[in-house]
């Protein structure tokens, strides 16, 4: 595979297009965005959104990941993550190896409190801890669950699965997608030893997260569909845990229409959403580790304008919303980095470079391994004809 001059989304897009001998034009065409897009994009004038890399892997048959040049090895090895693939790697191939004679399981209580201490961790973007935590937890509830008979084992089964999402997550915003998917087959697999069916639905939510990201809205939608009526097989549907659960699908799936250009389906999934957090009456940020209430609502409303391309809109929804304390930093970060390329679209480089400040004092792992932060940080160096002191320690930050 031939390097771009300048190593960011754009060249790799351009790189790849010709390899299919494919013009501007006939790209265009194939992925429906505008010749002129396509143009901006490969030259790091206009940021690769996630809708537009989605389109145009899609017409090149490649994977997005690849487009986007993850994982960031160089990085990793600096933060010391690298090491941390291989033994997550292992662990999750012994699901079906049997009980491991060397251990001996403690308490599933015990256990089960440090796989929500790990999920805690997850969703602060704190990758180093749960890479180097994980295996061993996943280890040692693999061979609990073997060992277990009755209640004991779905509590041990539950927090297994639970172990497999904090995988997924960890994998995933690192760039190893196929190892994450890998998580999510073990986390189904676990869930239905749980006899959980939110747990269920919590997959299928990743599920349809990952298909989104490829640009597959359909289908993303449908899994989404089919969360809800799994949700419909739970204890109780109109539990907090349930409405959380089943909010999050829904602000899910408005980004899913709002990839698709479908602006009446986006208002129509956010009232529901609307409707779920109002029925809570608070917002709920570890029930099922969905994070969800009015405050995500009103980030949704911001971020499927800035999807939509209603920048401006998204710039008055933007000045409404207020993080209450404890709101996950995962959140945060990602709204911070979309709130930055919101500004690089519009030309407001310092508004860009500020939003992107914040997300790195908010969830500095995240926004180190994010594609969004890269690129962004991308357009806005080449678009100035002096870059900053602080926007070039940036750019070397994140290993640009």
């Amino acid at each position: 595979m031939p390097k771009g001059s300048d190593e960011h989304t754009g060249a790799r897009i351009a790189d790849y297009r010709k390899l299919r001998q494919m013009t501007q034009t006939g790209l265009a065409q194939r992925a429906f965005l505008a010749r002129s897009t396509i143009a901006k994009v490969e030259a790091g004038l206009a940021p690769a959104t996630p809708g537009v890399v989605a389109a145009i892997a899609r017409a090149l048959q490649v994977d997005t990941a690849v487009l986007y040049g993850q994982p960031y090895v160089s990085e990793m090895r600096q933060d010391h993550l690298d090491r941390l693939i291989s033994p997550l790697s292992e662990a999750l191939d012994m699901h079906d190896l049997g009980p491991d004679p060397d251990l001996r399981p403690r308490p599933v209580g015990r256990i089960a409190d440090d796989v929500d201490t790990l999920c805690a961790k997850s969703c602060a973007t704190e990758y180093s801890a749960v890479g180097a935590e994980l295996p061993g937890l996943v280890g040692e509830l693999t061979t609990a669950v073997v060992l277990l008979t009755g209640e004991e084992r779905r509590r041990a089964s539950a927090s297994l699965a639970w172990s497999y999402w904090a995988a997924y997550e960890f994998a995933y915003r690192l760039g190893y997608h196929h190892l994450a998917a890998l998580a999510l087959e073990r986390m189904g697999w676990m869930a239905e030893q749980a006899q959980d069916p939110l747990l269920l639905a919590v997959r299928l939510t990743k599920r349809s997260s990952m298909l989104l990201r490829r640009g597959d809205h359909h289908m993303s939608l449908r899994l989404a569909e089919r969360a809800h009526a799994v949700i419909e097989q739970s204890d109780d549907p109109r539990s907090v845990a349930a409405l959380a659960v089943s909010g999050s699908l829904h602000l899910a799936s408005a980004i899913a229409a709002a990839q698709a250009r479908d602006a009446e389906s986006v208002r129509g999934y956010l009232g529901l959403a609307d409707r779920a957090a109002t029925d809570i009456g608070r917002d709920v940020p570890t029930a099922y580790w969905t994070s969800f209430g009015k405050t995500n609502v009103q980030h949704y409303e911001v971020a499927t304008r800035v999807e939509l391309g209603k920048l401006g809109e998204a710039v008055k929804e933007a000045n409404k919303l207020h993080f209450p304390v404890g709101h996950p930093k995962m959140r945060m970060g990602r709204y911070f980095m979309e709130m930055g390329r919101a500004y690089a679209q519009m030309g407001r480089g310092e508004a860009a470079h500020r939003a992107l400040r914040r997300a790195r004092e908010v969830a500095p792992q995240q926004a180190r391994y994010h594609p969004l932060m890269r690129e962004t940080i991308g357009t806005l160096v080449r678009r100035q004809r002096r870059t900053s002191d602080s926007l070039s320690a940036m750019a070397t930050w994140v290993g640009m």
